[in-house]
């Protein structure tokens, strides 16, 4: 297990180590960092936006009891759900 865990880190920064070696004109640099944008985008933004989804539901059914009572039910869904949500699935790829 130990060893699967490795190989994919040593893939994993074998990718973003030629993702970072750029071209010699400016605009081979540009698609570069578009492209990095992009794969560090799939790679690691929208996992995390996934995860801060999971833990957002999770957190706004725990403050549920408290945030009904101070009419707050609202603005809680709106920054632990509907913000996680646009993050991950409505944003352009790329795009942090």
């Amino acid at each position: 297990m130990k060893s699967i865990i490795k190989n994919i880190g040593l893939i994993l920064a074998m990718v973003v180590l030629l993702l970072f070696s750029g071209g010699s004109t400016v605009s081979a640099q540009t698609r570069n960092l578009d492209a990095a944008a992009m794969i560090a985008d799939t790679l690691i933004a929208r996992p995390l936006g996934l995860a801060s989804i999971v833990i957002g539901s999770t957190m706004f059914v725990v403050a549920l009891p408290f945030s009904a009572p101070a009419n707050s039910v609202g603005i809680a869904a709106t920054k632990m759900i509907v913000e996680p949500t646009q993050f991950t699935f409505t944003r352009p790829l790329g795009k942090i």
